[in-house]
């Protein structure tokens, strides 16, 4: 049986967030996630720019990186974006095809960290580029609770 990569299935136009976007998954392989997506108008800087708001970039990379990290887990779990720095470059332009790459780049401790950047399509010039964490299986319960302190008490 062949098990497809979470972010094929969540990048469907039945998703409210990826049908707005146009995500479509391109590819899975040596913990790479490829996806290309349309920056919509709905994200024009202003009612006449042709420039996308750096807020669309960043939901994108947010996106794809959380996706990725779904492909690592053997099962699904929640996570939650714990940091997320990132460098833009240039913005988007609307109606540009550009393409998001994450890579996995490892786990530790319930933590796993990802990398990423955003090209156009169109001439590979580098739109932004991002570092993600996120906390794999969040808890119901306030992280003060799970965090011990020196004698190795709950604080």
């Amino acid at each position: 049986m062949t098990i497809e990569h979470p972010a094929k299935v969540l990048f469907t136009s039945q998703h409210p967030l990826t049908s707005e976007f146009n995500l479509e998954f391109i590819g899975w392989e040596n913990k790479l996630l490829t996806v290309t997506v349309t920056a919509p108008q709905s994200f024009a800087t202003t009612e006449n720019s042709t420039e996308a708001h750096t807020g669309f970039t960043t939901i994108i990379l947010d996106t794809v990186m959380g996706s990725c990290v779904f492909g690592e887990m053997g099962t699904i779990q929640p996570i939650a974006t714990i940091k997320l720095t990132t460098d833009h470059i240039r913005p988007a332009i609307i109606g540009e095809a550009i393409i998001c790459t994450a890579r996995y780049d490892g786990e530790i401790e319930e933590i796993a960290y990802v990398s990423a950047e955003v090209r156009s399509q169109k001439d590979n010039s580098l739109i932004a580029t991002a570092l993600g964490t996120f906390m794999i299986g969040t808890r119901a319960r306030p992280l003060g609770e799970v965090v011990a302190d020196p004698a190795g008490e709950p604080v």
